[in-house]
């Protein structure tokens, strides 16, 4: 069903050719309106039975250049003398110019204008723009001179990259010309001006990159400005013109500048994406091009994608869009360094290297590569590498790979090691040999050794790693990597694919030994204990790797990482401890930010599960890595903190100290400990008194110095309603806010919406209630706009609002309802977005004295105080609560008492679990509707 384009033409002369100048704007625009609903119907219908993207775009082109020359006639025969009507040129540019019209896009149009601006052609410009913006046209436009024209080009990078794609639409023609010619003369021919542009070009290129992740598999990537998305192969037209005058890719092809197989993958990525494009904007009906989560499965349907061997369709069609982005990115990138490089003939030659833990020796100036087998040296050759202009070449243009697939590792090794990419060239010879990496290769010991030695290499192992990912040599050698590659990860989580997320989190453990960073430099320290890293990083690249494959992605992670372990010939230490960390890779993560490290019994299971040192730390630093490897932003400085408190109180079991200066195991002993550390400034009986009504974990968890705190605020308290302390953490990117005051029914729930009301962020509260009523709360706080303290300047306006929800004289729901609708709020991003279920999770084991309830819900301003709300009205208290917010969900976790003080019975759950959920604007399942 091509497109027939006189066809369209014939209905254009049959609807349009109606309109005259008598008719009312109103007839006008309704005739305009079904012509253009008809043709575009006609566009939906064709591109549903598989038209290209190319096609569908240029075809939307020509249908409204019908439609803007047909509505600038009508004006021009309105209010244009016959004498004036060379003075004026409508011109298409950008996309539009360049005949590529997505059918939501904008319609960028210039009127140009010769000489002095008069009524009549101003009055035809307003009159043009009307009729399309009544018609339903999503408009830019400027009305300029030539001179104009010129020096926006020469100032602005947009200007110039749009006019270099103008077309005239009707007018003026010689105008046109004379814009086209002054244009080239002070602008796209002069070479200052296109060394300027480069630069600047570059800049864009860089900044639009940073903007979108600098990946292409991000999880919900933007087709036309995301890395690899259309503008890839704009910023690749817009250069070629500017250095070689190329008018196109096709123009670009027949000067050769590029190869006939570049030429081929860049038209066929760039017309699947633009076809994907197409789809999203039919599908929503306006300018769509953020492939959200909730918006794949749809585009995957319309465009015929099916369930298959375990994936889903949208998982099946995200992976086709990675595979041509991919592609599309890899010409831009290559384009690039062709075109923009300084062109120097500097060469250097890298006659050996070491890319892996063999011998070399020279004979007569040739370097042998001495590789073991069966106890028996064996020598092979080592091709010599060069390097020019700043890429790895092999010297003298070899790039036969046949007669030893090693060759391909060694490119890689010696890559790492120099710490330069791979030309163009060397890239194309190891994909055009990848069929040699076979099963045979992949089970022999030289590439299983290789690789392991390349993974030794700290703070070069994401760089080497991804290279061969990019060549597609990572999945040839690991198939099983090769699954999860370009799996896109349904969930709000995280921000790239699978094979993106584990290659960042390599990059961010790289970091730790290639960079300082004061706020990682604990980390780097633990890593610099570790002797042998390659155990640590194959677990990190291994972590993910059953996922894809349904639910229970960690047990079958640990049974691909045994095999692929025994493939590579791993030691049984070095293996197991692989396993180790696939099996426990999000054991860190959960019990630092979702349960109370000072509850007895934890830290104890904690280590017994880590087993040792080595273990510990290697999962420390997974657990850093996955998490930066998440997102930007993941990582943050409250997560460190947690992290290392459960670290650090881990360490000590191992290295022989101890978690307090006291005896754990004895009340009494931590009771005398306490009294003699503070006798100096209270009476011991006090003392005595407080400890002996405070709850017994109190005694575990607070250290004296925080106890003699305590004493003052309650002395300062007296018979007063409230006492308040403050104090910002050490990196100061949390504070700490205690409240002391008299317990009441309701008191967590007041003091939550009180800071949320008062514009403040939960990240935990630590919640002690005295025999005699006396509450001590301690809440970690920080702005809402990031992990920081709390401005100082705002504690007295919170200690007021405070005060007066404590006495019963501040509305704390009108105040948290109010906190709400002042808030800017995320922009739902479309009608298909659909929030999460709220779900409640009950853990009995976890806690010797409390029932854990995990509550997980769409992230909302007041979550917390809606939570506590309900568990405070169904007469359960909160001991203890975390709160973790990732992208738009939340996890908030707390630690309840029932009335009684104790746990929660069974029986208890399925009533708690109704009222969360009914708070939460949840719906009730069958299932828990019949266990109430």
């Amino acid at each position: 069903m091509r497109i027939n384009f006189e066809t369209v033409l014939a209905h254009a002369s049959e609807r349009l050719a109606v309109i005259d100048r008598d008719a009312t704007r109103q007839e006008q625009v309704n005739i305009f309106k079904r012509f253009l609903k008809i043709e575009t119907e006609r566009l939906r219908i064709r591109h549903r039975f598989g038209l290209g993207g190319n096609e569908i775009t240029s075809g939307r082109c020509y249908l409204v250049d019908l439609v803007v020359c047909r509505a600038c006639h009508l004006a021009a025969s309105e209010f244009i003398p016959s004498d004036e009507l060379n003075n004026c040129a409508v011109i298409a540019l950008g996309g539009y110019g360049r005949r590529e019209l997505a059918p939501c896009s904008d319609v960028d149009i210039l009127f140009l204008q010769a000489g002095r601006r008069s009524k009549n052609i101003s009055k035809f410009v307003e009159q043009v723009l009307y009729l399309l913006w009544d018609m339903g046209l999503t408009v830019g436009h400027s009305f300029r001179s030539i001179s104009d024209c010129v020096a926006m080009a020469r100032n602005d990078l947009h200007s110039r990259t749009a006019m270099a794609e103008a077309r005239l639409l009707t007018g003026n023609a010689h105008l046109f010309r004379r814009l086209a010619r002054e244009l080239d003369d002070s602008i796209f021919k002069n070479r200052r001006e296109t060394s300027s542009f480069l630069e600047t070009m570059r800049q864009e290129l860089e900044a639009r990159y940073d903007r979108f992740g600098r990946a292409v598999c991000v999880q919900e990537p933007n087709v036309k400005e995301g890395v690899g998305g259309l503008r890839d192969l704009h910023a690749v037209l817009w250069i070629g013109h500017a250095r070689y005058g190329a008018r196109g890719l096709d123009d670009l092809r027949a000067q050769d500048i590029i190869s006939g197989e570049k030429y081929a993958a860049a038209r066929r990525a760039y017309d699947f994406i633009a076809r994907v494009r197409n789809e999203a904007h039919f599908t929503t009906n306006r300018r769509t091009d953020l492939l959200t989560l909730d918006l794949q499965p749809t585009l995957a349907a319309n465009l015929n994608y099916k369930p298959k061997r375990g994936l889903m369709a949208s998982e099946i069609f995200m992976r086709d869009y990675y595979r041509r982005a991919q592609e599309l990115h890899h010409f831009c990138e290559s384009f690039l360094v062709q075109a923009m490089e300084a062109r120097s003939a500097k060469r250097r030659i890298i006659s050996r290297a070491k890319p892996f833990s063999a011998s070399f020796e020279n004979r007569q100036g040739q370097f042998y590569l001495t590789i073991r087998r069966n106890q028996q040296a064996e020598l092979a050759i080592q091709p010599s590498y060069e390097v020019r202009r700043g890429k790895l070449y092999l010297k003298n243009g070899q790039a036969d790979f046949r007669s030893n697939a090693m060759r391909m590792i060694e490119a890689f090794a010696v890559a790492q090691n120099e710490g330069i990419a791979l030309s163009d060239e060397l890239k194309l010879a190891i994909r055009s040999n990848l069929s040699l990496v076979d099963r045979n290769f992949r089970a022999s010991k030289e590439a299983g050794h290789s690789l392991i030695a390349m993974l030794n290499r700290k703070g070069r192992v994401g760089f080497a790693l991804r290279m061969m990912h990019e060549a597609g040599f990572l999945g040839r050698l690991l198939p099983e990597f090769a699954r999860v590659t370009f799996l896109v990860q349904h969930d709000f989580y995280h921000k790239y694919t699978i094979d993106e997320h584990t290659l960042k989190a390599i990059e961010a453990l790289d970091l730790l030994a290639s960079e300082y960073n004061d706020r990682l430099a604990r980390f780097s320290k633990v890593f610099a204990e570790i002797e042998h890293a390659a155990p640590l990083y194959l677990g990190l690249l291994l972590h993910d790797i059953g996922k894809g494959r349904g639910k229970g992605h960690v047990e079958r992670g640990v049974h691909i990482a045994k095999r692929v372990c025994e493939r590579l010939n791993l030691d049984e230490r070095s293996a197991q401890q692989v396993s180790f960390l696939v099996k426990h890779h999000l054991l860190m993560s959960h019990i630092s930010q979702r349960r109370d490290l000072n509850e007895e019994g934890l830290i104890k299971n904690f280590v017994a599960t880590v087993d040792d040192l080595d273990h510990l730390n290697s999962l420390l630093l997974l657990t850093y890595a996955d998490t930066s490897g998440v997102g930007p932003g993941v990582w943050n400085d409250w997560k460190a903190t947690l992290l290392w408190e459960l670290y650090t109180r881990a360490r000590q079991h191992f290295t022989g100290g101890r978690p307090r200066k006291w005896d754990w195991s004895h009340a009494a002993q931590i009771k005398q400990s306490l009294i003699e550390s503070l006798r100096a400034e209270f009476v011991p009986s006090e003392v005595e008194r407080h400890l002996a009504m405070m709850p017994e974990r109190y005694l575990r968890a607070t250290e004296p110095e925080r106890v003699a705190q305590h004493f003052r605020a309650i002395k300062q308290l007296g018979n007063g309603p409230l006492a308040v302390a403050w104090s910002a953490a050490e990196d100061k990117h949390y504070s700490e806010l205690t409240i002391y005051t008299q317990d009441s029914a309701g008191l967590i729930a007041r003091i939550a919406g009180t800071l949320t009301a008062s514009g403040i962020n939960i990240l935990s509260a630590d919640v002690y209630t005295r025999e005699d009523g006396l509450v001590i709360d301690t809440f970690k706080v920080c702005e809402p706009s990031g992990h920081s303290a709390v401005a100082p300047a705002a504690w007295p306006k919170v200690e007021r609002n405070l005060k007066a929800a404590i006495e019963g004289s501040f509305n704390v729901a009108a105040a948290v309802e109010m906190q709400q609708a002042k808030a800017v709020r995320p922009i739902r991003r479309r009608k298909h977005h659909q929030p999460i279920k709220p779900s409640v999770r009950f853990d009995s084991e976890a806690s010797a004295t409390n029932t854990v309830i995990e509550v997980k819900a769409e992230d909302e301003l007041g979550l917390v105080y809606k939570i506590a709300s309900t568990l405070a009205g169904l007469g359960l208290s909160i001991n203890f609560a975390k709160i973790a917010t990732e992208k738009s969900h939340a996890l908030d976790v707390f630690y309840v008492t029932d009335s009684e003080g104790e746990k929660l019975r069974a029986s208890d759950m399925p009533h708690v679990e109704r009222a969360l959920v009914e708070a939460l604007g949840g719906e009730i399942s069958a299932k828990l509707k019949e266990a109430v």
